[in-house]
This record gives structure tokens, C-alpha cells and sequence, in this order.
């Protein structure tokens, strides 16, 4: 009997291990994007009709209705964007269909990092 729970203990502890390092493999590099690639992706992509916070001017006057990058920290969980951002998003603006993109995790998690700074900045903003 004392055999078998330490066998059953061993093989919990020791599945349990797994698990842990397999969400880590899985989730690696996602908390660690590059800021710095993540604005210059936002720059080439996003920037052409979202602004960066609530009340920027709109760098394309025929899209009124595109939300600022640092909304989507404050409404949601940003790595609930990865899958979109991953298969691509398809969304329209004002009957303008968004275009699409092909990110790779890499890529993801350099634009994640960038919206997470700029909805820390608006939170700031925020709470001055």
C-alpha cells in the first residue's frame, strides 16, 4: 500500500514537471518579445489606421471607427490576440475591410510587447 502511493505521488510530481515545462516550451519568447521590432511591426502594419492611445489624431481620415493599440490592453488580456494575430484578423472598419497580415510567433510576441508597454503608458496616463 505505501509502495503503491509513493509510486502514484512520483508519477503525479513527475507529470506534473512535464506539464510545466511543456507550457513553458510552448509559451517561450512570449513574455520576452523585443519592444523595439514590436513598435517598427506596429509601424509598418497597425499604425497605417489604429492610433497608439484614445484621442491621437487619426493617421487615415476614412477610418473613424479603429481602436487605439493601448485600448486593447485595457479591454482585454492581450495574449487573447495571439490566435487572431496568428491566423489572421478579420475585421472591417468603417466598410473597410483590415488587410491582412502574416505574423510569426516571433513576430507576435515583439507586437504583444509593444501594445503591453503602450496600454502601461495609457494606464499611467490614466491614473495622473
Amino acid at each position: 500500500m505505501q509502495k503503491t502511493s509513493l509510486v502514484i505521488l512520483v508519477t503525479g510530481i513527475v507529470a506534473l514537471g512535464m506539464w510545466g515545462i511543456g507550457d513553458y516550451m510552448a509559451h517561450q519568447g512570449e513574455e520576452y518579445g523585443d519592444v523595439t521590432s514590436g513598435q517598427s511591426i506596429a509601424e509598418q502594419t497597425c499604425l497605417r489606421c489604429h492610433t497608439k492611445f484614445e484621442g491621437d489624431p487619426l493617421p487615415d481620415p476614412n477610418v473613424t471607427t479603429a481602436p487605439a493599440l493601448a485600448s486593447f490592453g485595457q479591454r482585454w488580456p492581450l495574449e487573447n490576440l495571439e490566435e487572431a494575430l496568428a491566423e489572421g484578423i478579420t475585421v472591417s472598419h468603417d466598410n473597410m475591410t483590415m488587410p491582412e497580415f502574416s505574423f510569426t510567433p516571433e513576430t507576435i510576441a515583439d507586437l504583444l510587447s509593444y501594445m503591453e508597454q503602450l496600454t502601461t503608458e495609457a494606464n499611467q496616463q490614466t491614473n495622473q
